[in-house]
C-alpha cells in the first residue's frame, strides 16, 4: 500500500481515538473543577491538571479539526479544481449548529442561570469565546467557547484553500503571523496603555483564540495532500514515527508546560503525530471498537458533559470518607451518563442532520 492509495481513503485510522482522548480529558478536567467548586478534595494541584489537562485537549481538537477540514477542502480542490463554498458551509452548519444551539437552549432551561444581554448576543451569534474573554461567558455550559473559535476560523479558511495557489508557503507565513501577533499586540499595548485590565483582556482573548493551531493542522493536511518528501522519509523511519506519535501525549500527561508558546508547541507536536498516523500505514493502528465509537460521539461528549456534572454534583459527596470510593463514584457516574446522553443525542438528534449533510458532500 503506497501513500497515494492511503490518500484515497476517506477514513483515517487513529483520529477517532485522538478525539475520544481529548473529549474525556476535558471531562476529567471539569470533574476536578467541580470538585474544587464544591470544596471537595481534588487533583488540580497535579501538574497534568494544573498546566496541561483540558486546555491542551482543546488544542488537540483545534489541530485535528484544522487537519481534517483542510484535507477535505484540498481533496475537493484536487479532484474538481474547485471548492464549493456553499456546500462547505451547509455541511459545517448541519454538523455543528444544531447541537450547539440545543445545548444553549437546554442549559438555559435546566440550570438556574440568568444570562446578560451581552452574553446572549455573543453566544447566539457564535462568539462565545469573546463572551468568555470579557467575563460574560455562558456559565450554564461554558465549554461552548471553543466552538466559536472553530466557526470563526472557518469563515476565512475555506477561502484561502480555494483561492491561494501556492498554499504551503502562504500557510507557513500565516502560522508565524498568528503565533507572533498576540505577543506583538501585548508589547505595543503595554506601552500605549499600560493599564493591567487591557493586558488581561488581550491575554484572555488570545489564550483560547488559537487560530494558529488550526492552521498548523491545516499545514499538516497540505503536506499530506502534496505527498511531501517528509512523509516518505517518515514512512522509512519507524522508530521516529512511533516517537512522534507518543511524544505529545507523554509531555501532555506529565504536565509539561513551556514558559512561552506552550499551546503552539503542542499544536506542532499534535500535527506531527496526526501526520504520521494519517500517512504511515506501517505504524500501529490506535483505533479499537470502543475508541472509534467514543470518537464518533465525542462532539456530544464535549457538549453535554458540563450539564451532566451540574446534576451529578447535586449529590452530597462530602459524606464519602474513602477517597478511592468517592472518586470512583464521581468518575463512574460522569463517564456513564455522559456517554449515554451523547449516544442518544447522536442517534436521535444529530444523525438526522448528518443525513441531510450528506446531500452537500462533493462527489
Amino acid at each position: 500500500m503506497n501513500l497515494s492509495n492511503h490518500l484515497s481513503k476517506d477514513y483515517i485510522n487513529g483520529l477517532d481515538t485522538f478525539r475520544a482522548i481529548a473529549a474525556f480529558v476535558v471531562l476529567a478536567q471539569h470533574i476536578e473543577l467541580f470538585k474544587d467548586k464544591h470544596d471537595l478534595n481534588n487533583f488540580l494541584s497535579l501538574p497534568f491538571f494544573r498546566y496541561t489537562g483540558g486546555y491542551i485537549a482543546v488544542i488537540m481538537f483545534f489541530t485535528l479539526s484544522g487537519f481534517l477540514i483542510t484535507l477535505l477542502l484540498l481533496k475537493e480542490r484536487k479532484k474538481h479544481n474547485h471548492i464549493n463554498l456553499k456546500k462547505f458551509y451547509f455541511r459545517r452548519i448541519l454538523r455543528v449548529w444544531p447541537l450547539y444551539y440545543f445545548i444553549i437552549l437546554i442549559s438555559y432551561l435546566l440550570i438556574d442561570y440568568n444570562p446578560s444581554t451581552n452574553t446572549l448576543l455573543l453566544c447566539l451569534t457564535i462568539f462565545p469565546n469573546i463572551a468568555l474573554a470579557t467575563g460574560a461567558s455562558w456559565m450554564a455550559s461554558p465549554q461552548i467557547w471553543s466552538i466559536g473559535i472553530e466557526e470563526q476560523f472557518y469563515l476565512i479558511w475555506p477561502h484561502i484553500a480555494k483561492r491561494v495557489k501556492k498554499i504551503r508557503p502562504f500557510v507557513i507565513f500565516l502560522i508565524i503571523v498568528l503565533t507572533i501577533f498576540p505577543h506583538f499586540l501585548i508589547f505595543i499595548w503595554s506601552r500605549i496603555s499600560p493599564a493591567s485590565e487591557n493586558i488581561i483582556l488581550i491575554n484572555k482573548l488570545f489564550y483560547g483564540m488559537k487560530f494558529n493551531c488550526m492552521a498548523i493542522g491545516g499545514l499538516a493536511a497540505i503536506l499530506y495532500i502534496e505527498e511531501s518528501r517528509i512523509l516518505k522519509w517518515l514512512n522509512s523511519q519507524l522508530p521516529i514515527s512511533y516517537s512522534l506519535i507518543l511524544l505529545p501525549f507523554v509531555l501532555w500527561f506529565f504536565g509539561v508546560h513551556f514558559i512561552q508558546f506552550s499551546a503552539d508547541i503542542y499544536g506542532v507536536l499534535f500535527a506531527l503525530s496526526i501526520l504520521v498516523i494519517a500517512s504511515n500505514h506501517q505504524v500501529i493502528n490506535l483505533d479499537t471498537t470502543v475508541s472509534k465509537y467514543l470518537g464518533k460521539i465525542s462532539y456530544g461528549v464535549y457538549m453535554y458533559h458540563w450539564l451532566v456534572l451540574e446534576f451529578i454534583f447535586k449529590i452530597d459527596f462530602s459524606k464519602f470518607e474513602n477517597a478511592l470510593y468517592f472518586n470512583g463514584i464521581i468518575y463512574f457516574l460522569a463517564i456513564l451518563f455522559t456517554i449515554v446522553i451523547a449516544s442518544l443525542s447522536y442517534y436521535f438528534f444529530e444523525l438526522p442532520f448528518l443525513r441531510i449533510k450528506e446531500k452537500f458532500n462533493t462527489q
